[in-house]
């Protein structure tokens, strides 16, 4: 004789292809959310070489503006563009740009740096814009702009 069927056949089955999708949305989903993870953290830091070298153009400004002008060096380059040597930091180009202004004996500059990495149409795109205004005087004995 037959034993009675209670209707539950293959349930055991169908319970564990539905495990089995689940754990693998949840595996899919994380190699996904490990990935953004993995991208988010390279892009900080590119943005982070960026802001570096944005920096390091704006010293560079200011060292031009106000060092002492020589014949070799000049005094505030309008614009320079530059890129940058060192681990990390070879993609990356920076201009700087110089705006002079002279009232009598004191001078007023107005340097900006730009640094940017890659092309814009790179997914690693960053750029950084950095501004400083400051003065010097050319009159013996006054510190004071």
């Amino acid at each position: 004789m037959k034993p009675p069927t209670t209707g539950q056949r293959g349930v055991a089955l169908v319970n564990a292809i539905f495990l089995i999708v689940a754990l693998a949305a949840l595996g899919a989903y994380m190699v996904n959310i490990s990935g953004v993870q993995q991208a988010t953290a390279n892009q900080a830091l590119i943005n982070a070489r960026t802001l570096i070298a944005a920096r390091a153009g704006l010293d560079w400004g200011i060292h031009r503006a106000v060092a002492p002008p020589t014949a070799a060096a000049g005094e505030c380059s309008p614009s320079a563009t530059f890129g940058l040597t060192g681990n990390g930091l070879e993609n990356i180009q920076v201009t700087v740009e110089c705006t002079p202004n002279t009232y009598g004996l004191v001078f007023i500059y107005q340097i900006v740096s730009t640094a940017r990495n890659s092309s814009t149409n790179s997914l690693d795109y960053a750029e950084r814009k950095l501004e400083a205004t400051l003065c010097r005087t050319n009159s013996p004995g006054t510190n004071r702009c």
